[in-house]
Formats: C-alpha cells, sequence, structure tokens
C-alpha cells in the first residue's frame, strides 16, 4: 500500500519512467498525463464477471487470431500520456504482439461497473477511449443488476449505444460477430 501513497503524492513521471515503476508496484496504477491514480480492488461479483467475459471470449474466437486479456494489462490511450487498465481488453492486431505489457491497438473494451467506478467508465474513461481508433466496441457490463450497455462506434466515427437486460437473454459484441448469454456472463454472480 505503501507505493499507492507514494505515487499519489509524487511528482510527474514520464511513460518511461511510469511503465519501469508498474513493473514493480503491488498496487496497480492507470497514468493520465504523468500523473498515477491507483486501482482500488474489487468485490467477488466484479471479479467473477471478469472472469465468466475473459472465458467465454477466449473459447469463443481461440482459432480466429484473437487475444483476451482481463485487467493486468495496460491499454494505451491514442495520445501516449494515458494508459488505464481495462477489465477486458480483446485485440486481433499483430502490432500488439511486439509487446508484452501494453495493447495500442484494442478492438473491443469491456469495463464491469460498481458503486465507485460507475461514474468514471461510463463517461470519463469513454471520452479518453473514444481517442483508441481501431476501437470498435466498449461495453459496460453492470456488478449489481443484470445490465449491459453496448457502445459501437459507426462508420462515421460517431457512436450509438444499446442496452440490454436480463429478459433479452444475450447481447451482441458486433466487432466480434457474436452474442454473449447474460446466464453466462452472470454465472456464479449473487445480486441478492
Amino acid at each position: 500500500m505503501q507505493n499507492a501513497t507514494l505515487a499519489a503524492t509524487a511528482p510527474a513521471m514520464t511513460v518511461e519512467e511510469y511503465i519501469a515503476f508498474e513493473e514493480r508496484a503491488e498496487v496497480r496504477h492507470e497514468y493520465i498525463n504523468g500523473n498515477l491514480i491507483p486501482m482500488p480492488g474489487t468485490t467477488f461479483e466484479h471479479n467473477e464477471i471478469c472472469f465468466n467475459l475473459a472465458a467465454l471470449l477466449k473459447k469463443a474466437l481461440r482459432h480466429l487470431g484473437y487475444r483476451i486479456f482481463q485487467e493486468n494489462v495496460k491499454v494505451q490511450i491514442a495520445s501516449k500520456t494515458d494508459y488505464t487498465y481495462p477489465d477486458v481488453t480483446v485485440a486481433n492486431d499483430p502490432r500488439d504482439w511486439e509487446g508484452h505489457y501494453i495493447v495500442k491497438y484494442p478492438l473491443v473494451l469491456f469495463e464491469v461497473l460498481s458503486k465507485s467506478s460507475r461514474l468514471e467508465d461510463s463517461s470519463d474513461k469513454f471520452v479518453r477511449y473514444k481517442n483508441i481508433e481501431s476501437l470498435q466496441n466498449y461495453i459496460l457490463v453492470d456488478s449489481e443488476k443484470k445490465v449491459v450497455e453496448v457502445r459501437t462506434k459507426l462508420p462515421d466515427g460517431t457512436w450509438e449505444a444499446e442496452w440490454f437486460v436480463e429478459a433479452d437473454e444475450r447481447f451482441p459484441v458486433p466487432a466480434l460477430g457474436l452474442e454473449l448469454a447474460f446466464e453466462e456472463v452472470y454465472e456464479g454472480v449473487n445480486l441478492g
């Protein structure tokens, strides 16, 4: 925990310093314009949904050249001064295989919403993520109720959003040409 306290009060870092620091840090940090933002822990429900999403995507896409990353792999926002840890990242650009720590060309990003992250994930992070040219879907999965919001980039670069609830049974991941079942995404999650 000492690393998080030091990071929050430390002067701005270069990208290179951040990457080197993050490789040794006990706590993950997002990086925005030279400043470190400590990442909070998660709930059992949040963790279970992330695991389910990653497992379902890995199984569905295993022979199609996609890579699935869960929570501990950084994504670089187009500005190159902004790095974040999406809950689940789907990538298929071979340029991302050159490194070991950072995805620069994600196709789909998932964030699992909780009380503490809801506003940041649904608004501020989305504004930042829209700067990633390769990004086609931004999907918000609620950890407190069975609701999913699927945001899709249109050919003209604008974004549209659709909401899905448990009664819909499934929700699409348009960029991947597949649908995920609510029952499987929320398997093992106690919302009650």
